[in-house]
Formats: structure tokens, sequence, C-alpha cells
């Protein structure tokens, strides 16, 4: 059984959200499957309580990583347009955990591209994996110190890959693209940052 996540704190999204999201999946995700929203208020038969309250905002989305067994994680702004069986087609596609390509989100030049600690080349708003927990367990062995460094998991992942060893890849498709490129409509869309504009009506 394929297993599908969202994570939800604190009042930035409503559970409209929520429903919104799983509703999409179900039109869109005809692979069989089962929708979970972790969060800090569960109120629904889908609702598991986060296991870390003591962390805060996106850094609940690496407690995710204990979870093993095929799995999906979008955010509560990801808008779903067409199928998306796509990201679960082969088993062996779960045997990393995949994350986006942001490359041309970003618009980095090449000479900054490295130049700050809190850039980033890849994004957290889709992720795809089997068994990751050692990115969790490394950064809970220092968590205090990475949370001073970055401010996100995805600035966490990018630039401790090598001295932590933390194997990922990117998502290989054309099929998701983000509000921040010229781009209007996709058969998934990142709303990131402009959560005001999701618009997911016709899902």
């Amino acid at each position: 059984m394929l297993n599908v996540y969202c994570v939800k704190w604190g009042t930035k999204y409503d559970r409209s959200f929520v429903e919104k999201l799983k509703n999409s999946i179900n039109k869109h995700l005809t692979i069989p499957h089962k929708f979970t929203c972790l969060t800090d208020t569960p109120e629904k038969d889908y609702d598991e309580g986060l296991t870390y309250p003591e962390l805060k905002g996106v850094w609940h989305k690496l407690s995710l990583f204990e979870k093993v067994g095929q799995c999906l994680y979008f955010d509560l702004d990801v808008e779903i347009n067409g199928n998306i069986d796509f990201l679960a087609w082969n088993s062996e596609d779960f045997d990393k955990l995949t994350l986006i390509n942001s490359i041309n989100w970003k618009a980095l030049k090449s000479d900054d591209r490295f130049k700050f600690r809190n850039n980033t080349l890849i994004n957290s708003s889709i992720m795809r994996w089997s068994n990751s927990y050692d990115i969790f367990e490394k950064f809970m062995e220092k968590r205090d110190l990475y949370l001073r460094l970055y401010t996100g998991i995805d600035r966490f992942i990018f630039n401790e890959k090598s001295r932590l060893s933390l194997k990922y890849r990117t998502f290989n498709t054309e099929e998701i693209s983000s509000w921040q490129e010229d781009v209007k409509t996709n058969t998934i869309m990142i709303y990131n940052g402009k959560y005001e504009d999701v618009r997911q009506e016709n899902n």
C-alpha cells in the first residue's frame, strides 16, 4: 500500500487546504493508497498527531522519515491538476529520497550558488522515499545546531549532503512546476510561499 502524507501545524493553513489536497489526490492518483495528515490538531480519522511537538514549523516534515514503506509527501500549497500515478509507478523509484529540483525557480547565478549557506537547489514540497530514517537520525543527533544554522529542511539536506552522506535524487519529470516559473499551469503546481493564491476549486 502506498502511503501519502501531508503535515499541518499552526494556523497558516486551515483544514480546507488538507481537504482540497486529499480530494485532489483521491481524484488524480489511481494507485491504491492511504492518506494521512500529521497535525498538531488531530480531528479527522485520517489525522495522526505530531510525534515531536518540540520541533517547530517545517521541521516537522523531517519526522516523516521515521515512516517506512512506499511513501509520498505533499505540501499543503500543492495544486494537482492531472494524473500523478507517474510519481509511484516503479517500486525502484522509492529506494532513495526524491525531492524537487528547484534550480529553475531560484534563478541563482552560478557564482552565487554556494556563496551563502542558506541557498539550496532542492525543494521538499513533494517527496518520495521508502527508508530515509538516517536523515532524521542524523538531524536529531545535532538538532539544536541545525536549527540555528538553517531555516528549513531543504537547506539542511542540501548543505549537509556531503558531510553527513545524505542520499537523495530529484524528480526526473517536467510535470512539476512552481508559480515562480513562467508557467501558468502544469500537472502539479507548487505555490511555495504564495499559499493565498492556491486555486483548487476544480480538483
